[in-house]
């Protein structure tokens, strides 16, 4: 008969944290609040503290600082928080994803677009969508480029519409067309009948102009290092879509890039830029190694047909 010395005790089971737990202590985390965080539950206050209680028993540490008047976390708390934040979100979208996946008839899809594409190249794309899934709440987050990618790589936007990124490891680039700058001017403009303009000839004309702040500048700056400088112009902007107001006010000429230009019948068209031709390459970004949602993905894939030309006019969406 084998006798147990009385060293050799058998541990107990650790105990583990339900999910619930968890998102308690996230929200907390979050808002700083027992009464919101509460709220935001749909639990009472009680009910919460009790959840926050039994996380701090089973971690065997103070997670907040409480007193009548506040909550803060303490050091181990803001710790724990950056590390269970990430694994409370991701769970949510997989649940969200998995939703989708069933019906595709609720949910929502956000779209980052730069200034310069969101009014003449994404509502033919949304209206298409809603024609399909009417369901499905689109959100547009309109920014400049910079911003746009930073959206993407934050996990603000489930993909955008964006010209830059091409070089950034933290983003997968996918090309849907190539989009020349072309000389916005007013019907009436000696110009406006020309099939194309010389990038010299533009020295007679004021013009407005993007600032130093804008991608399009770099680009065009780039593209222009060889040539004699440009003019100075008379108004210089931050975005491209304002250059078009500005023209149809007949205040100048604009260089932009081609899907900012109104559709005809417009009061202003856009002449073709030669010596050297400049272009941009509109893309699909997605933030590299994640998956997209069912409903990401159907919007991609019209954003690809429209990028094509190939995008089909859908019926009308229910109301």
């Amino acid at each position: 008969m084998q006798v147990l010395h009385e060293s050799c005790v058998i541990p107990k089971p650790m105990l583990k944290p339900s999910f619930a737990d968890l998102r308690a202590f996230v929200t907390v985390g979050e808002l700083q609040s027992f009464a919101a965080a509460a709220k935001a539950l749909h639990l009472s206050q009680p009910a919460l503290s009790r959840r926050i209680s039994h996380l701090e028993e089973l971690l065997g540490v103070r997670l907040f600082d409480r007193t009548t008047r506040s909550v803060g976390l303490t050091v181990l708390g803001r710790r724990f928080l950056g590390e269970m934040r990430g694994i409370v979100e991701d769970l949510d979208r997989s649940v969200l994803s998995l939703r989708d996946a069933a019906e595709l008839e609720t949910g929502d899809v956000t779209i980052g677009c730069v200034f310069s594409a969101v009014h003449h190249f994404l509502p033919p794309v949304i209206r298409a969508f809603r024609a399909q899934y009417p369901g499905v709440l689109v959100r547009i987050i309109e920014e400049g480029a910079d911003e746009v990618l930073a959206c993407v790589k934050h996990g603000e936007a489930d993909l955008a519409v964006n010209y830059i990124g091409m070089q950034d490891p933290e983003v997968e680039f996918t090309p849907l067309l190539k989009e020349p700058y072309v000389l916005a001017c007013p019907v009436g403009h000696p110009l406006a009948r020309r099939r194309s303009v010389r990038w010299e000839e533009l020295a007679g004309y004021p013009q407005a102009r993007v600032s130093h702040a804008s991608r399009n500048r770099l680009f065009i700056d780039q593209a222009l290092a060889e040539l004699p400088p440009l003019p100075r112009p008379i108004i210089e902007v931050r975005h491209v879509s304002t250059l078009i107001g500005l023209v149809e006010s007949g205040l100048g000429l604009a260089v932009v890039p081609q899907l900012t230009v109104p559709r005809q019948p417009a009061s202003i068209v856009g002449v073709k830029l030669e010596q050297p031709s400049i272009s941009r390459t509109l893309a699909i970004v997605r933030r590299t190694g994640r998956s997209l949602s069912p409903a990401a993905l159907a919007f991609a894939k019209l954003l690809t047909d429209a990028g094509r030309g190939k995008l089909k006019p859908g019926k009308a969406a229910r109301p």
